[in-house]
């Protein structure tokens, strides 16, 4: 889900830093295996679910991203500043009614998670 919203986001998103890497990559195994190499013994790698129930409506959720998340509030004030506000806050609200598993008064959302835990080698 959260790669969801970073492709949401991508549009209204100033450009990365160079060398800079998508968060979303943290969740795919074989990008942790390569990151860590030889360096980690890796003992768990395992992925679960969290169900997320806390926003009465499906666009609290967004709202809660716009305020608290850093990559959306980025995204936010760079389509401020170029004119595409309305065009962002319609990008996420959409995301939050297509990502809802909910209702629209009580909203619930998924998101998956990758658990990893490893020693130095």
């Amino acid at each position: 889900m959260i790669g969801a919203l970073f492709r949401t986001m991508g549009p209204f998103a100033p450009p990365p830093p160079p060398g800079a890497q998508s968060p979303p990559l943290w969740g795919g195994e074989d990008h942790v295996k390569e990151l860590f190499g030889s360096r980690v013994d890796l003992s768990t790698l395992r992925r679960e679910d969290l169900s997320i129930a806390a926003f009465e409506h499906p666009h609290d959720y967004g709202e809660h991203f716009k305020a608290k998340y850093g990559p959306t509030i980025t995204a936010q004030a760079n389509a401020r500043k170029n004119g595409q506000e309305t065009e962002f806050v319609e990008a996420v609200n959409s995301f939050c009614d297509e990502w809802n598993r909910g209702t629209p008064e009580q909203a619930r959302f998924e998101q998956e998670y990758l658990v990893v835990a490893g020693t130095r080698a």
